[in-house]
């Protein structure tokens, strides 16, 4: 009894850190996930870089994007809605 009350601090961080940090990650992994399973042409995008641009092909692995300058292809996992 007396080594479970000395474990329960660590119990307790623990179960804190897992709320905290490790469901809201995974909520955002499961949002992305159902965006870059949704990307259509024509929608509006950002890169991680900060690329602004506009799909204009998907492909299984990768996105084109069209620029003002010209078009680029990217990896779907690099892509993020525009807000």
């Amino acid at each position: 009894m007396n080594d479970l009350i000395t474990l329960l601090p660590l119990i307790t961080v623990f179960v804190i850190f897992y709320a905290l940090l490790y469901i809201p990650q995974r909520r955002r992994n499961k949002k992305h996930k159902n965006f870059i399973s949704e990307l259509k042409i024509g929608d509006n995008v950002i890169t991680d870089s900060g690329i602004h641009g506009r799909v204009t092909a998907v492909n299984t692995n990768d996105v084109s994007l069209v620029l003002k300058k010209g078009e680029i292809i990217i990896n779907k996992s690099n892509i993020h809605p525009q807000s």
